[in-house]
């Protein structure tokens, strides 16, 4: 039987005082999760339910308890999909469900059928995960460091891209009685029976890297990449460096002379909008730029030798004219193969900007061994440990204060130059 799912109730008064002060320029709004209230006919009873706290466990039937626990008429998910479908559900984290508008993304937690954490004495958390190798295991070292440093249990287990590996991991932590844990599955099919097993046992969920929704469309919290922000802010730190630099003079009042290159995955793109977010920050500095001198290229999947074959091109043809490059890569393996091909024509560096995300050694090490490739180079580290970090703080945080895991948390970032390219490597990969 499904279980209900509390929504919280906008109080009579406060939606006439709501109603008075609106008017017709703001009853629309992109983000539904800021509708009034939850227009339902369902009617279900109470039930009571307990969620961490330090040490105890709190009645979710408490309403305005200091613990987020919450009242009001209830929903099963799948009476929520419809209504959150009509663009009537009310976003609240502490029902389990939240909008959030920079992914343009419904969560769903199971917030307040979570188990009391510390009935038995001891917090337990797990990382049910595809695979090990550089990405993931200094995720999972740092995220063991962070929650053991809290005196938690914690529990790794690597599913070496074997789907029912991984799924045998969530029937092991629930087994043997775990408290959280965090996934990134094989497969991200897997995850609506995942979840529902996880649901239906009361352990509380979050997944990294790879996000996915249940069986009613509901996103597990997730921590993981907002593409965007993450160039944008990179587009920011290069427009920055361009301004100090006096980077555009020289350039002609046409344009005829400069080149803005996206080197494009449009498949990618059209999801995570990395070459976009980075694109809108070099405009909003910069809005002269004619389209007709913006070139996006379609890079394939953006492996080495698809960018080195598109871009030559690119660079041929335009060599003889283009005296200024801004080049910006959404694929994170552009840098290395970009930066030969300018070496190779006896492109001046200075002359060219170039920015990517940096998720392998190779970028750093190529602005550490020359001096010209770190200033022309910016690039948005992609480091693991620190997500690892990250994800321990907010279980402690839900385990300690009873604060729901948000329904989306992004990676920090990390912007990389020539200033501080040595410290951030040693930070991610050792002493160079």
């Amino acid at each position: 039987m499904k279980r209900n799912i509390l929504i919280t109730l906008t109080l009579a008064s406060a939606m006439i005082i709501g109603l008075c002060a609106c008017d017709s320029s703001t009853s629309n709004t992109k983000n539904p999760a800021s509708s009034a209230s939850v227009v339902s006919s369902v009617t279900a009873e109470n039930e009571s339910r307990t969620v961490a706290s330090e040490g105890s466990s709190t009645s979710s039937t408490s309403a305005g308890s200091t613990q987020g626990t919450v009242s009001g008429k209830e929903l099963t998910e799948e009476e929520a999909e419809g209504v959150r479908d009509s663009g009537e559900l009310l976003s609240d984290p502490k029902t389990g469900y939240e909008y959030v508008d920079g992914t343009n993304t419904w969560y769903y937690s199971n917030y307040p059928y979570y188990k009391d954490f510390n009935e038995d004495g001891v917090v337990k958390v797990a990382f049910v995960c595809k695979f090990s190798g550089a990405w993931f295991t200094p995720k999972n070292e740092s995220l063991k460091k962070t929650v053991e440093g809290a005196g938690y249990q914690y529990l790794y287990i690597d599913a070496n891209s074997d789907e029912q590996a991984w799924l045998d991991g969530i029937k092991n932590v629930i087994n043997q009685d775990f408290d959280i844990v965090v996934m990134t599955p094989v497969n991200t099919a897997l995850l609506p029976d995942a979840i529902q097993m996880l649901q239906d046992s009361g352990i509380a969920y979050m997944t990294t890297d790879d996000p996915g929704a249940d069986a009613y469309g509901f996103y597990s919290p997730h921590y993981g990449l907002d593409d965007y922000y993450l160039h944008n802010e990179l587009g920011k730190l290069a427009a920055k460096s361009m301004e100090a630099r006096d980077f555009m003079a020289g350039v002609k009042s046409d344009y005829s002379n400069f080149l803005f290159v996206l080197e494009d995955s449009p498949s990618v793109e059209s999801i995570h909008k990395r070459n976009q977010g980075f694109y809108d920050a070099i405009m909003e500095v910069y809005p002269n730029i004619p389209t007709e001198r913006v070139v996006w290229l379609d890079c394939g999947t953006s492996l080495s030798d698809e960018v080195m074959e598109k871009f030559s091109s690119t660079l041929q043809a335009n060599i003889g004219s283009v005296d200024k490059w801004i080049v910006s890569a959404g694929g994170a393996a552009s840098v290395v193969p970009t930066i030969t091909l300018f070496q190779e024509q006896n492109v001046d560096l200075n002359d060219v900007i170039m920015a990517d995300c940096f998720s392998t050694s190779d970028p750093f090490e190529m602005m550490m061994k020359d001096p010209d490739v770190a200033k022309c180079c910016f690039g948005a580290a992609l480091a693991s440990a620190p997500s690892g970090v990250g994800m321990g703080n907010i279980i402690i945080d839900l385990v300690k204060n009873g604060t729901p895991i948000p329904g989306f948390t992004g990676y920090d970032f990390i912007g990389t130059t020539g200033d501080n390219v040595k410290e951030i490597y040693n930070e991610i990969y050792g002493d160079a």
